[in-house]
Formats: structure tokens, sequence, C-alpha cells
């Protein structure tokens, strides 16, 4: 069964992409050193230029990495038309759906940032100061003003399972917001040790502290 999410690996210092294979695999002779994983839905074959939304009714693609702890670094896109972009990354909640905002990008790309879906002109975007998380994480996209001027980006027509538009009401189920398109967006992270949990309170006491009790003297009768 192929995974949900496709894991590419990156090198630093060459920029080449490979199939990453399950866990336990011997790395090939001569390769280069993994930094970095590439999570996508898209199939590689961008064909569309959908408008995106307002924040309000922003695009939300959810992603796990199915890593102990990670790190994102970075954000790779198709951009199809010039303009201001918004990228906001949330936590996952308890009951499914984005939670806490951890943190947002705007930015406007010129023309020059613009793909026509067969160049490879990828955007990369370095989301810098990002904490080191477990779990899911949700990124969400969207423009100023949902207009024929707004930014685009290329998508893909195979629809995934994990791509949402935001409803403006917050009771209705999340998977009555599925869009039929996957936008060409990948979110780079790396591998982190995960987080120290605290000490339990039976190990916080040293077995030094846990005098014996005490004997009684001898009365020498």
């Amino acid at each position: 069964m192929r995974a949900v999410t496709r894991l590419l690996l990156s090198s630093v210092l060459l920029g080449s992409l490979g199939l990453a294979g399950c866990a336990g695999t011997q790395k090939q002779k001569g390769a280069a050193a993994v930094t970095e994983l590439e999570l996508t839905y898209d199939d590689g074959k961008p064909a569309e230029r959908p408008m995106l939304a307002t924040p309000e009714l922003e695009w939300l693609v959810k992603f796990d990495p199915s890593l102990p702890a990670y790190k994102p670094q970075r954000l790779r896109f198709l951009l199809a038309q010039p303009g201001t972009l918004r990228f906001a990354l949330y936590r996952h909640d308890e009951a499914g759906r984005p939670g806490a905002l951890l943190t947002t990008l705007e930015k406007t790309y010129d023309a020059g940032h613009s793909s026509s879906g067969r160049d490879g002109k990828w955007v990369s975007e370095p989301l810098p100061g990002m904490e080191t998380l477990t779990g899911a994480l949700w990124l969400g996209i969207s423009v100023k003003a949902a207009d024929s001027e707004a930014a685009r980006l290329w998508a893909s027509k195979n629809e995934s399972a994990q791509v949402y538009q935001r409803d403006s009401e917050p009771g209705t189920a999340l998977q009555s917001g599925r869009l039929p398109v996957t936008p060409m967006l990948r979110l780079l992270v790396t591998p982190e040790l995960p987080p120290l949990s605290p000490p339990s309170a039976a190990t916080k006491a040293p077995a030094a502290e846990r005098a014996p009790a005490p004997v009684a003297a001898s009365t020498g009768k």
C-alpha cells in the first residue's frame, strides 16, 4: 500500500531528490547524507491554476511526518501567478483540526518567481525559528483578496484526503471542505530528538534519601 505522504530525501549541497525507502533500508554506497525529508501529496503533474481563498476560508493541508519529533525547515511551491501569499502553520489539536497558530509568513512574489508548470522553477521559502514538534502539522494557504489578480499556485488534479478548505462554521465536519485538487506545495522537515519528559514524582527522590527504619537499642538484660 502506498504511503499517504511521500517522503523525498534532499541533500543540502546537491539539492537532489530521491524516493525514501522503508525504515531500516541500507543507504546506497556513495549517496549523499539525508538532511531533509520532503512531504507532498501532489502527483508531480501541475495541471490547474485555481484561485486561492482569503484567510477566513484558507486552504488547509495536513502534514504528518510520522517521526518521533521533527522541525519544519522550509516550503517549496510552484507559483502560477505573482502576488502576495500568506502561509500559516498550526498545531494539530485534540479534535483533529488546526489548533494554535505557530507562525505566519506573508510575502509578495513577482513575475520572476512564476513557473510555467513545466520549467521546474520551484520557490524555496525558509521557515526560521520553528520549534521542534511532534505529531501532525497544518499548513494554511491564502491571499489578501480572492480575485483574478491575486497570487495563485499550480495544483495537480489528484484529490488528496489531507487537503481542505476552512469552513466559516467551526462545527461543520472538516471532511465537507475537501478540495478536488492538490496544491504543488511541499513541506521540508528535519528529524529531531523528541523533547525530554519531566521526571515523575517516583523518580525525583534519590535512593540515598530513603533512610532505613531505626533499630531498637539493646537493654543488656
